[in-house]
């Protein structure tokens, strides 16, 4: 539901201009992983760009395998923290934690994080994840004592 479908190869996306944030990183079984430097391209950016239709209302996520999905609502994804990541820490994100794309979402718990991201699609109705599926929240806010962000 795009005015302008958009697709990158991985050296076209490199050159788009990017920001450097620096977040917290939560995992809902408990541990986190404190002041991570993400560099990325704000997702907002994004769909600005692809040009939102009517109707959409929610942004759905899939990993490389097509089997790690997720959603956030249109205002959720809008929120100007959340990135489309590509560096990690000042170096290229390791396949193991999800790279070489990996979307960021610092306020919610890691699940919502995407691994391995390689479609973005905006939808009318909302998805239903792959740990939603398996009994998670939908809506997966870290408590606002937990967390600590910079952009």
């Amino acid at each position: 539901m795009v005015d302008k479908p958009l697709r990158f190869t991985w050296e076209e996306l490199q050159q788009v201009e990017r920001l450097v944030q620096v977040s917290d990183f939560h995992c809902v079984t408990g541990w986190s992983v404190n002041s991570v430097t993400w560099e990325g391209i704000r997702l907002s950016e994004l769909l600005r760009q692809a040009g939102i239709q009517p109707g959409a209302g929610f942004v759905k996520f899939i990993s490389g395998d097509g089997v790690y999905t997720d959603c956030l609502s249109l205002e959720q994804a809008r929120m100007d923290e959340v990135l489309v990541a590509l560096l990690m820490d000042g170096k290229p994100i390791p396949q193991r934690l999800g790279g070489p794309v990996r979307l960021i979402v610092p306020s919610m718990y890691a699940y919502k994080s995407v691994k391995w991201l390689q479609n973005i699609e905006l939808i009318r109705d909302e998805h239903i994840g792959y740990w939603e599926v398996r009994g998670y929240e939908k809506d997966a806010w870290v408590p606002a004592s937990r967390l600590k962000r910079g952009v």
